[in-house]
C-alpha cells in the first residue's frame, strides 16, 4: 500500500488540523499530518514548528515513545537562528518535566531545566522586538525550580 499525497492548496487547512489534533491532545495525529505536508513542501516552517511541538508532547503521554533525534533533526531545519534555540529550549524543558515522573530523576530533571533556561537566555537576546516567549518560558523553568525544590545533582564524594 501506498500513501496517499496531499494537494499543495491543502496545507493550509492541514496545519489548522495539524494545530487542533495538538489541542485535542492527540500529537501523534499531528504528526502525521506533518509528515503529509513535508512530502509535498519539505521546508515548510509552520509544520516544522508544529512536528516539534508534537514530538515533545509526547514526553507528557504515558506510552508513547518519544524519539530526541527526530525533534534534534527537525530542530535543525528551522530557517530562524532564534527558533532554533527556543525549540531546543522547549525540547529540554519537557524533557526535564518528564523525568519529574520518577523521584529519582529529579536532580536530572534540575539539570534539564538549567540547559533549557540557558537556551531561553539566548533566545531572549535573538527575539524579534516585543516577543516575551523567552522570557515566559524561562520564568516558567524557574518556578518549576523553586516550587519543587530542585537541587543540582550531589558529587558522590559529597554522599559520605
Amino acid at each position: 500500500m501506498n500513501y496517499h499525497i496531499i494537494h499543495k492548496d491543502s496545507i493550509s487547512s492541514a496545519l489548522d488540523k495539524a494545530n487542533q489534533y495538538r489541542s485535542l491532545l492527540e500529537p501523534d495525529l499531528a504528526i502525521s499530518i506533518c509528515i503529509d505536508i513535508f512530502a509535498v513542501d519539505p521546508d515548510n516552517q509552520e509544520a516544522l514548528v508544529i512536528y516539534i511541538l508534537a514530538l515533545t508532547d509526547l514526553y507528557s503521554h504515558k506510552n508513547s515513545k518519544v524519539q530526541p533525534k527526530k525533534i534534534i533533526e527537525a530542530i535543525a531545519k528551522l530557517n530562524s537562528e532564534f527558533h532554533r534555540i527556543y525549540y531546543n529550549g522547549i525540547f529540554l524543558e519537557r524533557k526535564a518535566k518528564s523525568l519529574l515522573k520518577n523521584s529519582m530523576s529529579q536532580s536530572f530533571a534540575y539539570e534539564g531545566f538549567k540547559e533549557a533556561m540557558s537556551q531561553y537566555q539566548i533566545a531572549e537576546k535573538l527575539a524579534p522586538k516585543n516577543c516575551s516567549d523567552p522570557i515566559l518560558r524561562y520564568n516558567s523553568c524557574l518556578r518549576i525550580i523553586e516550587k519543587l525544590n530542585l537541587q543540582p545533582r550531589k558529587e558522590f564524594d559529597e554522599l559520605y
